[in-house]
């Protein structure tokens, strides 16, 4: 899926706007300059190959492929309610459920708790209160409760914005 969004977006981004920009400045069957300047010819080009690249990001983020214009969303909610982190939707898989945050601090041990914390379903349903978070490597936490591993956190740091992963292990979680 991946493979054919980039193809289409890269067809869309080259193809589209020279098309549009040309008609613009030299008319349908090119047989008149309605359009002199280059850098006029530029500027109208540059805009409509900006307009293919958004619409091109939408529709990766609809299709589930592209999460950039997803970020960028979750940059300006951080920004303008002056949020500490923001969730995007959970996923699950055969072994585990993944919940994934965003975040503009620094990360440590105090930001992942203080997650996990307010975290009502995880924290409330399961009664982890004694959950101890360590770090085992670099960008990866391990989450322990009466010395059993219940799941690990991984940390991805963007541009704008540091991606919080949790993997809760669904068997140690069932067992309590």
């Amino acid at each position: 899926m991946k493979f054919y969004y980039i193809i289409i977006s890269a067809f869309l981004i080259l193809f589209y706007p020279r098309q549009i920009t040309n008609v613009i400045c030299f008319g349908r069957h090119r047989d008149q300059i309605k359009v002199k300047s280059k850098a006029a010819y530029w500027g109208i080009y540059s805009f409509w190959t900006v307009v293919f690249l958004i619409g091109c990001l939408f529709m990766g983020s609809a299709a589930g492929v592209d999460t950039t214009i997803d970020k960028l969303v979750y940059y300006f909610i951080l920004e303008s309610y002056n949020e500490d982190y923001i969730g995007s939707p959970s996923e699950e898989d055969d072994e585990a459920y993944i919940l994934t945050y965003y975040t503009r601090e620094e990360i440590n041990e105090d930001v992942l708790y203080d997650i996990v914390q307010n975290n009502k379903i995880i924290y409330e349903t399961y009664k982890l209160e004694g959950l101890k978070i360590k770090h085992i490597y670099k960008k990866q936490w391990g989450l322990y409760l009466d010395s059993e591993t219940m799941g690990y956190i991984e940390v991805k740091k963007g541009f704008l914005l540091n991606e919080i992963s949790y993997r809760w292990y669904k068997k140690t979680l069932d067992r309590r």
